[in-house]
């Protein structure tokens, strides 16, 4: 299953898009008021999640979710809870939609994931930063909760971060970072995986040894950042690997997709496709003749149209099998 991260170009087209809502504009008005433009944007902003879900579900795709649904609910000084917002039980009764349309999907159907901002630093040598974190994970936590359901507390529904520290010793960062997610609900804990990166540190096998194989935590394979930063393992090495940290007879992995070289850096997205996942994993998965699924999501700039193109080059492998 391919999956769309984020924004659906063809929906942006017709005016479907999430709105944000910053501080510096929430304290200029009255609270009363701001509150009631922050309701707003946050119904909004699910409104625009069901649309791409539905978009994304009729073609075959799963959906990564906006980690930029409800502005400045994890923002101290703005002191902003669901319950605020003069139209909470509007927000509820949306929520409570998109259940309904994820439940009326076949369960191996449709995947939804979140893939929180790079701010969030679990093993940050900055208290203040471990706890925003924590309370940040938490927030999209409890919005899996809202849109999926409680049960959807498992892999099958991840929340996908980076370690994002580098500097510093590796083996004391991942002890800080196991302390940490120790600290973390359990809804949390159950739902958190972790991505390679594309400098720094936490490449595959740093991840498998340090973290993995401590805590369990699946890994995240992503292929651009392998490209850009390897580490000790081969390609298909470290494929393999981060395969195994998922339990796959529960959940199918869920790893990202994407080539590099936009404006000659390497490291940024482009917007279309040379090569697809089938393709690679032809090249770099044992796993692939024994028919084991994978699930991507796509991380080009052209989202929906590149995923269309991707599908396309898909066919024509297949017709030259």
């Amino acid at each position: 299953m391919y999956n769309l991260c984020c924004i659906s170009l063809s929906l942006k087209k017709s005016g479907t898009r999430h709105r944000a809502f910053r501080f510096t504009q929430f304290e200029k008005h009255e609270r009363a008021e701001a509150l009631e433009i922050l309701g707003e944007r946050a119904l909004e902003n699910l409104q625009t999640t069901l649309l791409t879900m539905k978009h994304a579900h009729s073609n075959g795709w799963g959906y990564r979710i906006s980690s930029t649904l409800f502005p400045l609910f994890n923002l101290d000084k703005a002191n902003v809870k669901l319950e605020h917002l003069p139209n909470a039980v509007q927000i509820d009764e949306k929520f409570r939609e998109i259940r309904l349309f994820i439940y009326s999907q076949s369960p191996k159907d449709f995947r939804i994931s979140f893939h929180p901002d790079h701010f969030n630093v679990l093993c940050s040598s900055n208290p203040e930063v471990v706890k925003r974190t924590i309370n940040e994970l938490d927030h999209h936590a409890w919005l899996m909760d809202e849109i999926a359901g409680e049960s959807s507390d498992s892999y099958w529904y991840p929340l996908n971060i980076h370690m994002s520290r580098s500097n510093g010793d590796p083996k004391q960062i991942s002890k800080e970072f196991l302390e940490n997610y120790h600290k973390l609900p359990s809804r949390v804990q159950k739902r958190l995986v972790l991505e390679n990166e594309d400098k720094g540190l936490w490449t595959p096998d740093m991840l498998y040894k340090l973290i993995h194989l401590e805590s369990g935590i699946p890994i995240t394979y992503d292929n651009l950042h392998h490209q850009c930063n390897p580490g000790e393992w081969s390609t298909k090495e470290a494929f393999a690997k981060c395969y195994e940290t998922w339990d796959v007879h529960k959940c199918r992995p869920l790893f990202h997709y994407s080539e590099g070289g936009a404006n000659n850096n390497p490291r940024a997205h482009v917007d279309f496709p040379t090569s697809t996942p089938m393709r690679f994993r032809q090249q770099y998965d044992s796993n692939v003749t024994l028919g084991k699924k994978i699930d991507w999501d796509i991380e080009l700039k052209q989202k929906d149209y590149a995923i269309n193109h991707l599908e396309e080059l898909d066919q024509k492998v297949l017709l030259t099998c």
